[in-house]
């Protein structure tokens, strides 16, 4: 069966993630980093009725009603399930423990009929890996737990309360429909498996309540003593201490205060989407959740890109969470290699995650962000500590440049779909070697050192001026020499030919892309190689919005003639237009763009990155890291900077 490609909500402790739908399904678990290796592909729970054949009742199926809400300002998610005429209704509530690695599932189940019964509790649960090991599966009678095993990971699933039946593959959802399970085989070769548990008379208008918690560790021996270590722990005051984490969490960033709940809401949700996308034991950011582990439709998103991370470090920054910031670039510098580049994306142990192509932006971005770091803290030995790391990636950066244009040679545009020497990504290889200059300046590095950088900067900039800007369409051009048809031959009818790689290796490309694209707002937001008010920006911003607004639902496409997914406006493009309108003093139409973000949230407040072209409502990826460090960024922008109490823009 396929699986949701929505995250209706996330739950975690920046080392184990979880994903779970608008019903309660536990569809995806990731340990011992948030994106690797994934460890559950389905796991339903619910009721039944001792002595009933046949009676599951599956609390993620069509006789339940579902509502669901984050408890206020926590990463703990409660979802109700009711069940109307059988009168019966179960509250369930789950979190993962800040101090371990241990999921928490509650279920409070409540009669409400009039009638007695008889109730037990069902879960069934199919392991999954990342790994192509062979899987298995056992009972261990001592813990009383359901195991399940690869080389190197097992996840336990237990409850205090004493299992009453247990099955091991063998066709196990079935038996759990059936309500018996065959428990003759208490180790195997299987993915899946069932356990029941008697939870005895439930009396009209009374309740009864079940907990069990999913375990993670790399050894037999040390999941039963993670086990058993729960078994012993007061259920209640694990729920408070993960709740007193989340408030104190959000107590110590810095606040915003807008007057507008419905942002300050949505910026403690950020605040909390940020804090379980940052990997603890790496540093490295998450770009979202896996919603796409077949390939089917998209490269999958559950991977750190330099890209997203920058913009994401200075919401961080924004938001006070300078450490996050300082563990990411930390981890940057480890990833970083030899000659001074990343590759286009990598696991969150910074090991390089599957990959198509040089992307030249994410380097400058990277530099860009690690001055912009800077900028806030004022901290001299954070860039002593990444000066090596700019070093190198200046000096790649110079060495990339094309001498025929004086423009960073052929790479991946932002959207990773073209191959040429694009607008955007010359705006953030300029803005990343003037980053490298003036963290050179406050060093106080030897000129010897950065010979030459600020004048090949300076030879990009009037590249750009000189080849990116065509004033007879007024506005700057996506790109040049761009590979517009990887397939075979370049369409057009403008075309040269260019060497692609040391090799030698030739294709023909497309002279000039003229497409209408968002990411031309660059030029200026955020990387400064022009100014807002320079008249070129301004045409140019101003056919962006007449070519990519969306009239029937609002927002603002990547690009002219997108398809992906449809061809929906984006989070991150709507403000990115916004945040261009806020530098030229155009406050209210900034706050239109914001106001339609904060209509994009889905129900539990978390952003994703697409909104629907026809329903309005969110689509794809959710949530998008990126869609809330652009929100964060936004936010602050137009309601004030120093304390994010002093609005710069009166509340509507």
């Amino acid at each position: 069966m396929q699986k949701t490609y929505f995250n209706d909500a996330v739950i975690g402790n920046s080392r184990m993630l979880a994903c779970i739908t608008c019903k309660g399904e536990l569809v995806r678990l990731f340990w011992p980093n948030i994106d690797y290796p994934q460890h559950i592909d389905s796991m339903h729970a619910g009721l039944f009725f001792i002595g009933e054949q046949y009676s599951t009742l599956w609390l993620d199926g069509e006789c339940f009603r579902h509502r669901q809400e984050y408890i206020k300002d926590t990463n703990i998610l409660k979802t109700v399930c009711e069940d109307v005429s059988r009168g019966l209704r179960v509250t369930q509530t789950d979190y993962v423990l800040p101090y371990a690695d241990i999921l928490v599932r509650n279920f409070k189940i409540e009669n409400l009929s009039c009638q007695e019964r008889d109730i037990g509790f069902m879960l069934y649960s199919s392991g999954i890996t990342s790994n192509q090991h062979l899987g298995g599966i056992l009972f261990d009678f001592q813990s009383d737990a359901l195991i399940h095993y690869r080389h190197n990971y097992y996840i336990s699933i237990a409850s205090v309360t004493e299992t009453y039946q247990f099955q091991l593959g063998g066709n196990a959802f079935e038996s759990a429909r059936s309500t018996w399970l065959n428990g003759h085989d208490s180790i195997g070769m299987m993915n899946d498996g069932a356990l029941s548990w008697k939870l005895g008379e439930l009396m009209p208008g009374g309740s009864k309540e079940i907990t069990l918690f999913i375990c993670a560790s790399h050894a037999l021996k040390g999941i039963k003593n993670l086990i058993q270590e729960f078994k012993n722990t007061d259920i209640q005051e694990s729920y408070e201490i993960t709740r007193k984490y989340w408030l104190d969490f959000l107590e110590n960033a810095k606040q915003l205060k807008t007057g507008r709940s419905d942002i300050d809401s949505l910026y403690r949700r950020s605040l909390l989407v940020f804090k379980l996308m940052s990997d603890e034991k790496t540093g490295g950011l998450l770009a979202a959740p896996e919603l796409d582990e077949n390939f089917t439709r998209c490269g999958r998103y559950a991977y750190c890109w330099g890209r997203d991370a920058a913009f994401i470090t200075t919401a961080l920054d924004k938001c006070g969470l300078h450490d996050a910031v300082d563990k990411f670039f930390k981890w940057a510098a480890d990833t970083q290699l030899d000659d001074g580049s990343w590759q286009q994306r990598y696991h969150m142990d910074g090991n390089l995650a599957p990959s198509w192509g040089m992307q030249i932006d994410e380097v400058g971005t990277i530099v860009w962000g690690m001055h912009k770091h800077y900028e806030v803290t004022g901290n001299i030995e954070f860039l002593t500590n990444m000066w090596e790391s700019v070093r190198k990636a200046v000096n790649f950066m110079v060495s990339y440049i094309d001498p025929e244009t004086q423009l960073p040679g052929l790479s991946y545009d932002l959207w990773e779909e073209r191959v040429g020497q694009h607008t955007y990504s010359c705006a953030a290889v300029y803005s990343g070697i003037m980053a490298g200059v003036k963290i050179a300046e406050l060093l106080r590095i030897p000129e010897g050192e950065t010979a030459g950088w600020r004048d090949a900067a300076g030879r990009i900039k009037d590249a750009m001026e000189r080849v990116l800007w065509k004033d007879e369409r007024g506005h700057f051009i996506r790109s040049i020499r761009t590979k517009l048809n990887p397939w075979g031959s370049e369409h057009s009818e403008r075309t040269t030919v260019v060497k692609v790689n040391p090799k030698g290796y030739m294709r023909d490309v497309t002279l000039e892309d003229p497409a209408i694209d968002v990411s031309l707002i660059g030029v200026s937001v955020p990387f400064d190689v022009f100014q807002p008010d320079d008249e070129r920006v301004a045409r140019t911003a101003e056919i962006i919005e007449k070519v990519l607004y969306t009239p029937s639902v609002g927002g603002i496409k990547r690009y002219e003639n997108d398809n992906y997914i449809g061809g929906n406006p984006w989070v991150v493009a709507t403000l990115w237009v916004a945040l261009y309108h806020i530098r030229r003093g155009n406050l209210d139409k900034a706050q239109s763009y914001l106001d339609w973000v904060v209509g994009a949230q889905t129900p539990l407040g978390l952003l994703p990155e697409q909104v629907d072209r026809e329903s309005g409502k969110p689509a794809w990826v959710i949530p998008l890291t990126w869609s809330h460090a652009m929100f964060v960024l936004t936010a602050f922008e137009l309601y004030g900077e120093e304390r994010g109490e002093y609005p710069l823009h009166s509340p509507c």
